[in-house]
């Protein structure tokens, strides 16, 4: 059964919450990045995941796990459902850079907020992705971890994030396209069902865990062959991971239990 309060204290508030405001969103989606990991280990596994909130509250609040955006934002969608807010599901496509093209439609799940009459962004499992509400209006905003643009068009906008680029300057990069098309969870499952049984996929052959740690952009994220660390906005520093040291960096960082 969804409880509120004990989402709530698995996202680390135990204070109460008061009515639905912008600050009150902005402190849920920090709270649910810094405590809740975007991960793959399910799917990683092959022990399947499904889109519905019967299924990613309990691995997520009761057996305090993470999970992938159709499981993260799902489940945070419901959650800021029943504390008040206005929310759409909405389908997204990610941007593949190698093909330099979008990806299909369903290929993400965010979240639409609509807030004293305008609407924000909201994603908590995007990885290291922007880690308070963006408001869907056309310009550049000074985001963290990293400056970011919204570009509205008829169905939707597009969202650009300035990423860092090793010995040169930084870049504007497409992230994600989304759609102003308020979606059923139930329409995510195929596209679910085809990231975690394809043959070839990352999802199923490359085990991750990533989390925001604070405010300001700080970042660790554990890789089957490195483990990555960033304080506040600056660059990621890494070190090698064994695989006889997977499973201590994962309970210490994560505080998941696994194996590879």
């Amino acid at each position: 059964m969804f409880s509120v309060d004990r989402y709530l204290r698995r996202i680390g508030i135990t204070d109460p919450i008061g009515p639905p405001s912008l600050a009150l969103l902005t402190h849920l989606q920090l709270s649910h990045l810094v405590h809740v990991p975007f991960e793959n280990l399910h799917a990683f596994h092959r022990r399947g995941v499904r889109t519905d909130v019967e299924w990613s509250y309990p691995k997520i609040v009761e057996e305090g796990r993470g999970g992938w955006c159709f499981e993260l934002n799902g489940c945070f969608g419901e959650l800021l459902r029943r504390v008040g807010f206005a929310v759409d599901y909405v389908p997204c496509q990610v941007w593949e850079a190698e093909p330099a093209e979008w990806g299909p439609i369903r290929d993400h799940l965010g979240l639409i907020v609509h807030l004293d009459e305008q609407r924000w962004f909201v994603d908590v499992g995007f990885g290291d992705c922007c880690i308070h509400p963006l408001q869907v209006t056309d310009g550049e905003t000074p985001a963290v971890p990293r400056r970011a643009r919204i570009d509205l068009h008829e169905t939707g906008f597009t969202l650009t994030e300035l990423m860092p680029v090793a010995g040169a300057q930084p870049v504007w990069e497409p992230q994600l396209r989304i759609l102003f098309e308020p979606t059923q969870l139930a329409a995510f499952e195929q596209r679910s069902n085809y990231l975690q049984t394809e043959p070839g996929l990352s999802w199923t052959e490359k085990a991750f865990a990533t989390r925001a740690l604070d405010a300001d952009g700080s970042r660790v994220t554990l890789r089957m062959e490195v483990l990555r660390q960033r304080i506040g906005s600056g660059e990621f520093r890494e070190h090698s991971v064994t695989p006889d040291d997977w499973s201590d960096l994962l309970l210490q960082h994560f505080s998941l239990v696994d194996t590879i």
